[in-house]
């Protein structure tokens, strides 16, 4: 009986470990599907994100799911954010998809293939509120074969930003 209660003990100290170092830090993430995945230079990809924590640093990552059939070894974005008051800000923003020999970046199930680039590290977000990013592809296709997917996740880091800079 000792026994089992001490084994329980520990696999319940276990349990607890493991759930807690899983924690996410995760703060957003949603994808945009892509119709026909022909991404049109007209179709914007819109993300409506919720900031309520105005001291917390975050990272914001770019999520792209292309097919093999696309032709680029690369993929240029265009991205605009707007805060809360309305002002924009606006980037032109390249990802790496595949190495010079064409092999593809991220991981990969069949012929779809998921890739995570970090777009930009430790931001600080000055104003709590609702922030929306927008995305146009940037290449020079009108209609760019491949793209399955384009999507936005922001997570916490785990540094605060400091009071004194």
């Amino acid at each position: 009986m000792k026994f089992k209660s001490k084994t329980l003990l520990l696999l319940s100290f276990a349990l607890i470990f493991i759930s807690s170092a899983c924690q996410d830090n995760r703060l957003y993430e949603n994808y945009v599907d892509i119709p026909n995945h022909k991404w049109n230079k007209e179709h914007i990809a819109r993300f409506e994100v919720e900031i309520t924590d105005s001291i917390q640093l975050h990272n914001i990552y770019i999520d792209i799911r292309n097919t093999g059939r696309y032709p680029y070894s690369n993929l240029w974005l265009f991205i605009k954010q707007t805060d809360p008051e309305g002002v924009t800000n606006e980037d032109k923003f390249e990802c790496h998809l595949a190495d010079d020999t064409g092999e593809w970046f991220g991981s990969g199930f069949g012929n779809i293939f998921d890739l995570q680039v970090l777009y930009k590290p430790t931001v600080s977000f000055s104003k709590p509120g609702l922030y929306i990013f927008e995305m146009v592809q940037g290449m020079r296709d009108d209609n760019l074969p491949g793209i399955v997917n384009i999507g936005l996740k922001i997570d916490k880091t785990k540094q605060l930003e400091t009071q004194n800079k």
